[in-house]
């Protein structure tokens, strides 16, 4: 009877044993972690410029820089024009 108990005990201490060495097909290896943190990267990467890329559209497109654009061009037409009544014809 004892021999019967001791080798139940030995079975179980042999199973427990076995279930916590063996390696967790959850846990992900170095290489996967490299490739995990890229991807992340990557996605951030995109992100940050999809949103760069729409900020300087809409600054670009805003109603002050469309102003602000043609003010300089309207005084660079004066500016060459004045230049041009003053000097005389270049040609």
């Amino acid at each position: 009877m004892q021999l019967a108990v001791s080798i139940a005990v030995i079975l179980m201490a042999l199973s427990v044993v076995t279930e916590s060495t063996e390696v967790s097909p959850t846990e992900p290896t170095l290489s996967q972690k490299f490739e995990r943190f890229q991807n992340e990267f990557r996605t951030f990467v995109d992100n940050v410029k999809e949103k760069t890329q729409g900020a300087f559209h809409d600054l670009h497109n805003s109603e002050f820089s469309n102003k602000t654009r043609n003010w300089f061009s309207e005084k660079f037409r004066k500016l060459r024009e004045k230049i041009h009544t003053t000097f005389g014809d270049t040609d």
